[in-house]
């Protein structure tokens, strides 16, 4: 029997990133990084039976349309290149338009102080009102893919990208939004000091990466309207099987 991807619940997730998105980041968001040349770096409590902090990204690019970035943000092979704490990313499930199922595995950081991790989550892709696109998504189980030895399972919350036209020509300001369970035992310090640096790491490698990419690799924006995905488009594969590094 095929797994029943819960279509209803990846679009509430991106709602909900848009709606974050367009919401001002002051009162209960905390700046804990701010580089002008990158990006901002948030944090807010989050007070539900989860408990778990939210934290938001917030940075400006040049040289790129809106369309291109909602493409380049789900070229997986492009991101496992350029992020270098990422040792597989990609999809393993495309029941729909729009809709994905990704898996990613990350390398230990902060010299091991958090080991290696490992996420599966469902995500959508929705066109905005304003010309931008938003992704949202969590985690789910899915029984072909368990938990690998080696590595921690965590868990992502609503988490994703929107993607708003700047205001000169070619240019997008990119929102990246996260809520993760790392899982394990770890001071607060050391999640934060992880996050962080997770999302700050998301930016910078982004930015250094896009001036040697070929855009003219991503199709032309179709002329039917409502469209976050290219008919015909592929998203990159997984690099291998979940949790089993290729040679």
């Amino acid at each position: 029997m095929a797994f029943a991807f819960d279509l209803e619940k990846a679009r509430r997730d991106a709602q909900y990133i848009y709606d974050v998105s367009n919401t001002p980041l002051t009162g209960e968001w905390r700046v804990l990084s701010d580089d002008p040349k990158n990006c901002v770096v948030y944090r807010r409590e989050m007070h539900d039976d989860v408990g778990i902090p939210e934290f938001c990204g917030v940075g400006l690019f040049s040289g790129v349309t809106p369309w291109e970035m909602n493409l380049i943000l789900r070229d997986y092979d492009f991101r496992r290149r350029c992020e270098a704490s990422l040792l597989q990313m990609g999809c393993i499930a495309h029941p729909e338009t729009d809709f994905w199922a990704l898996y990613n595995r990350s390398a230990a950081v902060l010299g091991g102080m958090v080991s290696s991790r490992d996420f599966l989550d469902f995500s959508c892709a929705r066109c905005d009102p304003d010309g931008g696109y938003t992704h949202g998504g969590s985690s789910i189980e899915m029984p072909s893919v368990p938990p690998v030895t080696g590595c921690i399972r965590g868990r992502n919350y609503t988490c994703g990208t929107r993607v708003q036209p700047g205001d000169a020509p070619n240019t997008v300001k990119v929102t990246y939004i996260i809520r993760s369970d790392l899982k394990g035992s770890m001071p607060q310090w050391v999640v934060n000091k992880a996050m962080v640096g997770v999302v700050s790491g998301f930016f910078a490698q982004l930015r250094k990466n896009l001036p040697s990419l070929d855009k003219s690799r991503y199709p032309a924006k179709p002329d039917q309207p409502g469209l976050a995905t290219p008919p015909g488009w592929v998203i990159p594969p997984l690099n291998g099987t979940p949790g089993v590094l290729p040679n």
